[in-house]
């Protein structure tokens, strides 16, 4: 596979310095991506120095025996989960992958975690400021009021996932992340710079997306594309195992509240 795919790179001060002209450059590059590809790659964010902090939990974390990984606890969907060949507790176990589920408010007690749990709450917080202002411009462009998100974000339901992918093993699935769509409403995604990620395209093409180092993706879940009428996409798309070393990525999955309903925006209805 030698072709690769470049998303939309949005400058994150333009957007919110523009919010309000639904009609400037950056959020018709914005309006584009989200009916075309459903995913863009939000630079000038401001979340740089704390991406590298969560890689840097994520390799101290993953680094540990799988005894003191498996201590940290696995409850109601939050918590540590081991890949298959890994795990002491074949419960808990998942694919070729390893990830750890941390949510907004202490779910996950852990002695190591309470060492960063600080600065990834911070990141949790800084995550949910950005998400917020991509909603707003959002909104705007589909002609609803800037709190219209907002108002379903009173508690939210989000999760932060620490993933590991480990190296290709002669026995291994290639793909330990099938293709799927996020269910939720928008996900902001670190990337460490590894290669992975795949995206599928309207084609049903499957290409790779080039993701810098320390870049925050933005893809839409299915609860937008709903709330759309599916003229925003929710897109398919899947991790490809490394071949030489490990990979990790930081998905924050954005959700509303447990009780919003999802209807159609009156905009998207012909």
């Amino acid at each position: 596979m030698n072709e690769s795919l470049e998303i939309q790179a949005i400058n994150y001060e333009n957007l919110k310095s523009t919010i309000s002209k639904t009609q400037n450059s950056e959020i018709e590059l914005l309006d584009n991506a989200c009916k075309n590809l459903g995913f863009f790659n939000l630079v000038n964010h401001g979340m740089e120095d704390q991406i590298t902090e969560m890689f840097n939990f994520a390799e101290a974390f993953f680094g540990l025996s799988q005894r003191e990984k498996e201590k940290v606890p696995r409850k109601d969907r939050y918590g540590y989960v081991p890949n298959a060949n890994e795990a002491l507790n074949m419960r808990r176990k998942t694919g070729k992958a390893e990830f750890l589920d941390l949510g907004l408010n202490d779910e996950v007690q852990s002695s190591f975690l309470e060492k960063s749990i600080q600065q990834i709450q911070k990141y949790q917080q800084q995550g949910l400021i950005v998400a917020s202002e991509v909603l707003k411009v959002i909104g705007a462009k589909l002609g609803v009021s800037k709190s219209f998100f907002e108002q379903k974000m009173n508690n939210p339901q989000c999760r932060l996932r620490f993933l590991h992918y480990l190296p290709l093993k002669p026995d291994s699935e290639e793909y330990p992340l099938g293709a799927h769509t996020d269910y939720g409403l928008i996900t902001l995604l670190a990337t460490d710079g590894v290669a992975g990620l795949e995206i599928q395209k309207k084609d049903s093409k499957w290409l790779p997306v080039n993701t810098p180092k320390g870049s925050l993706i933005v893809n839409l879940g299915d609860m937008l594309a709903r709330w759309t009428n599916d003229s925003y996409c929710s897109t398919p798309h899947r991790a490809r195992i490394p071949k030489q070393s490990s990979r990790y990525s930081i998905p924050f999955f954005i959700n509303p509240d447990p009780t919003v309903v999802i209807e159609v925006i009156d905009s998207c209805v012909n």
